[in-house]
Parts: structure tokens; sequence; C-alpha cells
């Protein structure tokens, strides 16, 4: 049978008396039916609430097809059937959903009638909200602005928030902003003058007891735009943490509250600035050093030059940035490790040589690493492995007996 809602009814009551209905078994977890809830389920884009019965933590309310309110329990429920029980609701859980679901029901108005932009979907989270508008393009930063301003207007205006039930008859005269799913009565939600809603969820009794309204993300989502936004105490959570953090630049940027990004970003494009002329510098090295490994390569039969290099300090990315500069030319198989507890081998060939990158570091790591510690592949022209240890003589010995194999 259905479960009577008294959240629908007030959704300022904390506590409440129940009869147990049945007790029940719900995702592996203890679960109780009660014969009325003050408990929100899970519904409309809205978590459901927290709290207790008779003391046992109740971590899930499920709203099941039939209309049946199930509360899922952190441990069994010592009551008999039909006994009463006593339950209180997570107050501050609850609040904070009617601060951010009656604020969602402002700022989708205020998109509606700013930017003549509706609202497709809602999710009201654990720390944001999102709504998904039906906008063919993102909204610029002026209008979201303009959209936030008037959302907040109609915070500092304190409307009265009114929950009521209509008919169809009476349904047809409200300008709702969506049509309803159901038919027949139909659950209210009315922002006095400004927003006309179909809803089953909790709001608070006025617009000033839901808080500053921040908009902290508009992004592209499903041919749509989806924006995230966080209401009241969120909201001001959200503002102490980002004044934390902008205080903290300030100060590490001697730069005023409200320089801290044209200052970050001045030294971010020096940063870039510095990194591409130490690129510069790095390329001319490595073409120094590629001359020189160059010079000691083993010459083939075919003219193909074999370079074996170990460096113990080099990156896997300095080892990559060489093989490339090496395989430029048209005669190299270039063979280059790191040696240490995390070596790592690097094989590449020059683009028009035969041999196969892959198959030679298959046959190297199996001396080296005959534990299968090894991990890695490649194509025929270039691969690399590592994640195993090794001295620079025995990469040495291992790398120089490729060669020899290779180049009777």
């Amino acid at each position: 049978m259905s479960t009577p809602l008294l959240c629908r009814a007030n959704a300022y009551q904390r506590t409440f008396e129940a009869r147990l209905v049945r007790l029940v078994t719900y995702a592996g977890c203890p679960a109780a039916v009660l014969d009325q809830t003050a408990f929100y389920p899970t519904s409309g884009g809205q978590p459901c609430d927290h709290g207790t019965l008779n003391g046992v933590t109740v971590h899930d309310v499920r709203l099941e097809d039939d209309g049946t309110v199930v509360h899922v329990l952190s441990g069994p429920l010592e009551a008999s059937i039909g006994a009463t029980v006593h339950g209180e609701i997570d107050w501050s859980r609850r609040f904070d959903h009617m601060q951010q679901h009656t604020g969602q029901h402002i700022l989708s108005q205020a998109f509606a009638r700013v930017a003549s932009l509706e609202t497709r979907s809602v999710h009201i989270g654990s720390e944001e909200n999102t709504i998904d508008l039906d906008a063919p393009s993102l909204p610029s930063v002026d209008v979201v602005r303009a959209v936030e301003a008037e959302a907040n207007r109609v915070v500092f205006e304190d409307l009265p928030v009114h929950v009521y039930v209509a008919s169809d008859a009476a349904l047809s005269q409200l300008p709702l902003r969506r049509p309803p799913q159901v038919k027949g009565e139909v659950r209210i939600v009315e922002i006095a003058g400004y927003d006309w809603s179909a809803c089953g969820g909790t709001h608070v009794r006025n617009t000033a007891q839901v808080g500053a309204i921040k908009v902290v993300r508009v992004e592209r989502h499903k041919g749509g735009a989806r924006v995230t936004f966080r209401c009241g105490w969120r909201a001001l959570a959200d503002y102490s943490r980002v004044h934390e953090i902008i205080s903290a630049l300030s100060a590490a940027l001697s730069a005023p509250r409200y320089d801290v990004a044209a200052a970050a970003l001045r030294i971010l494009e020096e940063a870039r600035q510095i990194r591409q002329e130490l690129e510069a510098v790095r390329s001319k090295l490595r073409a120094h050093e590629a001359r020189a490994l160059l010079d000691m390569a083993v010459l083939d039969a075919q003219q193909r030059r074999w370079v074996v290099h170990i460096d113990r300090d080099a990156t896997v990315e300095e080892l990559r940035a060489l093989a490339q500069t090496l395989t430029e030319r048209s005669d190299v198989i270039a063979l280059l490790a790191r040696a240490g507890a995390l070596a790592h081998i690097i094989i590449a060939r020059s683009e028009h040589l035969s041999l196969d990158a892959a198959a030679l570091l298959r046959q190297v790591l199996s001396q080296l690493a005959k534990d299968s510690s090894a991990k890695g592949g490649g194509s025929a022209r270039f691969a690399q492995g590592g994640g195993f240890a090794a001295d620079a003589n025995a990469l040495h010995a291992a790398l120089h007996a490729l060669v020899a194999l290779h180049t009777q």
C-alpha cells in the first residue's frame, strides 16, 4: 500500500511516531515499512532523508512502484509488527535539501525569464546540484550573471513558498513552468507570484531561507547546457573555501585579492616561455648527444647503425626524446636504457628498416627479467618496457649481446 508522507504536509517536522507494518530485507540490509513516515524517499532528483528509527540509523529511503516507502537500516530494528516506533530526521541534511531544491526552482525560473532557457532535468547532489538546460549553445558569462542576480533578487525579496494540491481544472489556470507528468490531483510548489511547479519534494517556507544562490560552473552536456550551482549553507561553505584559496594565492603572489588572476596568468605565461627556451636547449643537447652516440655506433654489414646507451639518471620521457632524435636518420637502431630499481628499456628503429623493435624488446626482457616482472610492448618501429631492477652492467651486457646476435 502507499505510505503517507508526512514531510509533504510539513517539511519542518523533525520527529514522528508510526506503526511498524513489516520488516523486510533491501539490498542485503534490514529494512522497515511503516504506516506513515516523515522521511523523504529518493525521488524527483532529490536525495532521501537520513535519520533514525528507535535509535537505529536510517541510511537510505526508497519509494517502491506501489508507493510503499522502505526505510533501509544499518542494523536490525528491535520492534514487533504493529508496535509504535519513533523516527527522527537528520535535520541538517533535510534543511540542506530544502534549500537546494527551492533554490533550483528559483534558478530554473530565472533562466526561463532572463534567457528563455527551459530546464530539461534536475539533480540535487550531496555536494553540488545541476540543472540541464535546453540550450543550443552555452549561455554567455553576462547571461549567467544576469540570471544569478535575478535568482538572488527573489531570495532577498523573501517571497512566501506555498505548497498545495491542485485539480486538473485548477492546473489549467496555473502558469506551470513544466507540465506535470501525472494526471489527476497534483502537488504544486508555488513561489508567490514567481514560479509554479509540480513537485513532490521538500521546500523552505520562504525564499529568504534559501540563502545565496551561486552558479559555480556551466558546461556543454548532451546537446544542452549543464549548470552546476550551490545554495544556502553550501554556497557559504564554497565561498569560505574559495576565500581561503584566494587569500593564500594573494600572499604567495604578493598581489591584492582582485589581482590574483592577472598575476597568476602572468606567471603562467612566463613559465610557458621558460619551458619553450628550456626545450630548445634540451633539443640542442639531444642533438649533440645523438651525434656523439652515432660516432660510437656499431655499423653492421647492412650499413645499419646500432646505438647502445645506458643512463642511470634519465627519465623515460628523455629516453623517448633521444630515441626520436636518433631515428630521424634512416639507418639507426637505438637501444636505450635507464638503470636502477625501476629499469626501463626503449628500442626504436628508423622508419624504413625491417627489424621488429617489439621482438627485440621481448628478447632482451626475457634475459633481464626471467621472473616475468617486466611489462612492456610496442610496435615494429618503437617498443618499451620496464618494471624490473637492473644495474648498468647487466643492461650493458644484455644490450650488447643483442647487438652481437643481430650483427654477425
